[in-house]
């Protein structure tokens, strides 16, 4: 029989095989699980190069000159490049090169390796560049010591740590904040080293002398080897205190002991400080590369902390514990999405098993376990390579009332086409392939738009379109489920009413309600209100458009807020400090020690508010590694008595003003790029400075504008030498002098030797007392060349100075930057730039012609992902009209079909603007994958309306019966995809906050498009008719006139 042949048929005759093809790819999907890498929130993929070199000039200005220009020269030619920023300073230069979006970024590491390597004139006394490729370092987990120890203790445990850390199978990366390099410090007594008649220099060189690894060799005959030896490192303080400076002649030795005290200490170039919980800490930060699973490193993170525990390593009044662990997220992400799938389905097979069959319902539901298992299965390494987090789980919520839409028609129809005609084998493949074509078809073109969404590139763009990889998978294997293992299971679907008792009877009686009210709707309100339509169908379109015209300048005129990127909820509250460049590490510590007792402040006023007895914080992190910067780190207790917000806003408010801080920003949204950035360029120093003021005050003006900061630096404050004549007349020159001020105060690195893995620097200079004010500068002594010692004032004067401290160009001219962050509640980042763009910009381009500026920061990522977004939208729309032109063969019903999606984009603005939601790219995401999703109905009207003129009906009959007919299976469709959407649109909990937006387009905007379809669809369908009826005619007339 014809009927019986073709895949679809097949499949319905051979359950076995559509069974052994369900359950193989559920159980495939079940095993790949376990392979799935998880990660708490997508990582943005690594984009920078950085060169440094150190070059102890001294000078900004030099380091510009002598290092970063001639980097950026080399570079010019190097392809891929999207910004060259390049930082000057006294130590050196650091060169920072971002790449074009899309290129590779090991290509362009490798080009600029080569160019960097080939310069030739850079200055003799620079190190060698050191050119590194940023990689994915994503927060895992704080394995913190702390207690009541020193830091060389806690540091000591630390390392030990680590290595114990680093020897778990999956954890390769830890970074130790509060890492301070070890160092000796000797230091010299000058009266003691006047007495003995020695210098600096002396003593250095006689400890290099005495501490080395020497070269060995080694006497050899033919009964033994014996290795000879004359010298050894010296590794402890004990050691170099020993060593010989002098030896008299009656055998006396004078020991670096006897003229300087010898210290075991650590670096202190720059301020540190670390705490944790109100005591001395040392935290150990896990950190996943791009191979990492999040889970498992959590798990063997807290394995090595219970080995420490248990094998008692902790000293007498030290604690190890864990906090801020990013797995948690990923967990209540896997939580959520469960949760709502459950609840989804439940919708779904309820409403089905309603307006349906309880069986047809049942098979239904029962499809996604395929759908679902079969994504984990092609989201492994060999496939797509994919990672469970927040946005792939989102892709799953999003896929569930959309992959059922098909199996939906085709349960309908199968269902119908049984009820009609017989329960056989036959009706049930006739009830498939009535609706295979127009199913397949519209599931492509819902394909097409979540394909092209998955393709938006830009780098945050990127990582917010990464749902659609999940929801193209899934639909591409609903189409397999719908098509052949579906048909098979409703083979056998008695659609034959019978009485029944019991809870089948009330069942039954439930449905026939169900049925009979679904045909007073149609009968009762539908169909007058289509006839309606359809006889003033020109004042409908007129109405509809003016609608859409309404509705669309909602956002044009601020009705719906815009914010291009969704302000995300962070899992910890941070305070970034930094202050001006003239400020000492002094005045950096009390302003940390007054932030912590603030947030200490405001965590018990909060926990008093809300009435609970114990604090809301668990952990409290003070870190320093600068003389002018600080970050106090805070995360919640379990039982989270109050929100992080609520910290962040009471914190900010007990605060104050710190003396000193340039910039403080408290905060607990979490930022991926810099809010608001604007790169100002000129030539002239003075047009930047001024710009720079200008903007800083424009923002402070602006509400809900924190945390501004500028890179312009005060000028260092410096003490200029000069040698007088006399200087001069008694041998000494600048050279000399330079050497002798850095020995003494500076102190010279002497040695630099390993121990424990760390390299230990040993250096000579005076103690602190002697090198602490510019009085002791002028009152140190100097020697010339005759070893006379000589007050440094006879030989040189001193002019006091003010020199730049670091130069910041991009793009090969000298640049500042201006940098913010917006409380999204009052301002976004994009409505911020849109208004500097109105009303300030065009005021200081005028007044400074030469400066050129650039919004960076989100503004940039915005443009670069709408660009992308707007090309991908217009990809999918031909897409969408090939694949609807194709079935229908006709290129005008397509056009017909697509008036749908712009219906479709007003319903999620309304969405937006009754639950008072903010537009964003995961709102704009949603609109990108309605427009796959909403011509799916109008289609299958379309193709039945095709059907029946066909058939030889009247075309406002066959309107109508298309529209009558296929009612049930379009509003089941719609209705599914909202129910299934539903759970997360009420949604509370914090971390699903940001993804209501997309739910919220595709929810909304397929309801209202639903309605669109049943009655503008078909006015449009009889306008068309009309046209054409009227060409018909005009031709006739044309060809009667020509006869």
């Amino acid at each position: 029989m014809n009927s019986h042949k073709g895949i679809i048929a097949w499949f319905a005759q051979n359950s076995v095989a559509s069974n052994l093809l369900m359950v193989g790819l559920i159980v495939l999907g079940m095993v790949s699980y376990g392979d799935i890498r998880k990660e708490a929130f997508p990582s943005m993929e690594p984009r920078f190069v950085s060169i440094s070199m150190t070059y102890e000039s001294g000078d900004a200005e030099q380091a510009e000159e002598g290092i970063a220009i001639k980097i950026e020269n080399a570079l010019e030619t190097v392809p891929g490049i999207k910004r060259i920023t390049s930082t000057s300073n006294a130590n050196g230069a650091n060169v920072q090169v971002e790449k074009e979006t899309d290129y590779d970024l090991d290509v362009m590491f490798n080009d600029i390796k080569t160019e960097v390597d080939s310069i030739s004139n850079l200055p003799s006394d620079a190190e060698n560049a050191i050119i590194d490729k940023a990689t994915r370092d994503e927060h895992v987990i704080w394995v913190q010591l702390y207690g009541d120890a020193s830091h060389a203790e806690l540091q000591y445990l630390g390392e030990q740590l680590e290595r114990d850390l680093l020897a778990q199978d999956d954890i390769r990366d830890v970074s130790a904040a509060s890492f301070i390099d070890p160092m000796m410090s000797i230091e010299i007594d000058e009266a003691k080293l006047q007495a003995y008649g020695l210098t600096l220099s002396d003593v250095a060189s006689r400890i290099n002398q005495e501490s080395s690894t020497s070269l060995t060799t080694s006497l050899r005959n033919q009964e033994k080897v014996i290795r000879l030896k004359a010298s050894e490192q010296a590794y402890y303080a004990g050691d170099f205190a020993k060593i010989p400076l002098v030896t008299s002649a009656d055998g006396a030795v004078l020991t670096v002991d006897d003229v300087a005290e010898v210290t075991d200490t650590f670096a202190d170039d720059s301020y540190s400080l670390a705490r944790y919980n109100g005591q001395n800490g040392y935290g150990l930060q896990v950190l996943m590369d791009k191979y990492g699973d999040v889970t498992d490193m959590v798990a063997q993170a807290h394995a090595v902390v219970d080995s420490w525990h248990e094998r008692g390593l902790l000293p007498e009044g030290v604690q190890l514990e864990t906090w801020y662990d990013r797995s948690t997220l990923i967990t209540e992400r896997l939580d959520l999405l469960t949760n709502n799938a459950l609840m989804g389905i439940v919708l779904v097979f309820i409403t089905l098993a309603v307006f349906l069959n309880l069986r047809v319902a049942f098979w239904v539901a029962a499809g996604l376990p395929f759908i679902f298992f079969g994504t984990l299965y092609f989201m492994t390494d060999s496939y797509t390579g994919m990672t469970l987090n927040e946005m792939t789980t989102f892709g799953f919520i999003m896929a569930l009332g959309i992959v059922v839409d098909d199996a939906v028609v085709v349960g309908e129809s199968v269902y119908s086409t049984r009820r009609r005609y017989g329960d056989t084998l036959a009706n049930t493949i006739e009830g498939t392939r009535k609706v295979a074509v127009p199913t397949i078809f519209g599931v492509l073109t819902t394909v097409a738009t979540f394909f092209a969404l998955s393709n938006v590139s830009g780098g945050l763009g990127t990582l917010y379109s990464q749902f659609g990889t999940i929801v193209t998978l899934c639909l591409l294997l609903s189409v397999v489920e719908s098509k052949l293992i579906l048909p098979s299971h409703l083979a056998h679907l008695p659609t034959k009413k019978t009485t029944k008792k019991g809870i089948a009877g009330l069942w039954g009686k439930v449905q026939d309600g169900a049925d009979n009210g679904l045909n007073w709707f149609n009968e009762k309100l539908y169909q007058p209100a289509l006839s309606a339509t359809i006889a003033y169908r020109y004042a409908a379109v007129l109405l509809f458009i003016t609608l859409f015209i309404v509705v669309m300048s909602l956002p044009l005129t601020g009705v719906v807020r815009v914010g291009f990127f969704p302000s995300m909820q962070g899992d910890t509250v941070s305070a970034n400090m930094s202050l001006y460049s003239d400020a000492s590490f002094g005045q950096t510590e009390r302003n940390l020690l007054r932030l912590e007792n603030a947030a200490l402040e405001a965590d018990k006023q909060l926990v008093e508010e809300k009435g609970v007895s114990a604090s809301g914080m668990k952990s409290l992190q003070v870190t320093a590694s600068g003389d002018q910067s600080g970050t106090i780190t805070i995360s919640l207790s379990e039982d989270k008595p109050y929100t992080l917000d609520e910290l962040a806003a009471r914190w900010t408010a007990l605060s104050g003003n710190l003396e000193a801080v340039k910039k403080l920003k408290i905060q607990a949204r979490r930022e991926m790029v810099d809010a608001f950035r604007v790169e100002l360029k000129s030539i002239d120093d003075a047009t930047l400075t001024a710009a720079n003021t200008a903007f800083q005050d424009a923002l402070e003006n602006i509400d809900g504008v924190f945390g501004v900061e500028s890179s312009l630096t005060p000028g260092e404050a410096m003490m200029r030498f000069e040698l007088t004549p006399e200087g001069r007349a008694m041998g000494m020159d600048t050279q000399s002098l330079s050497q002798q001020l850095l020995k003494a105060f500076g102190g010279e690195i002497v040695q630099r030797y390993l121990r424990n893995k760390n390299e230990v620097k040993v250096r000579v200079r005076y103690p602190e007392e002697d090198r602490m004010d510019p009085s002791d500068v002028m009152n140190t002594r100097v020697r010339l060349d005759n070893g006379t010692v000589v007050p440094l004032s006879v030989i040189a004067t001193m002019t006091p100075d003010v020199q730049q401290k670091q130069v910041v160009r991009i793009d090969g001219l000298r640049a500042l930057t201006v940098s913010a962050s917006v409380d999204s509640d009052v301002i976004t980042a994009t409505e911020l730039v849109n208004y500097l763009n109105e009303s300030f910009v065009p005021t200081i381009s005028r007044q400074y012609q030469d400066l050129s500026l650039h919004f960076a920061g989100e503004a940039e990522q915005q443009e670069e992902t709408q660009s992308s977004m707007e090309s991908v939208f217009i990809l999918a729309l031909i897409s969408i009209y090939a694949l609807l032109a194709i079935p229908l063969k006709s290129y005008v019903q397509p056009l017909i079909i697509m008036t749908a999606i712009p219906f479709g984009i007003v319903g999620a603005v309304l969405g937006h603007w009754s639950n008072g939601l903010m537009l964003s790219i995961l709102s704009l995401n949603g609109i990108l994958a309605l427009s796959g999703v909403v011509v799916n109905d109008s289609l299958l009207l379309v193709s039945r309306y095709n059907a029946l003129k066909e058939a030889g009906m009247r075309v406002q009959e066959a309107v109508i019966e298309a529209c009558s007919s296929r009612l049930r299976a379009v509003l089941l469709t719609s209705i599914t995809t909202f129910l299934g959407l539903y759970p997360i649109l009420g949604e509370t909990s914090m971390q699903a906050q940001f993804l209501i937006p997309a739910a919220a387009s595709l929810g909304y905007g397929i309801l209202f498009a639903t309605a669109i379809t049943l009655v503008l669809i078909p006015a449009l369908l009889l306008i068309y008719e009309d046209v054409a009826q009227l060409g018909k005619k005009t031709k006739d007339a044309a060809v009667q006139v020509a006869g």
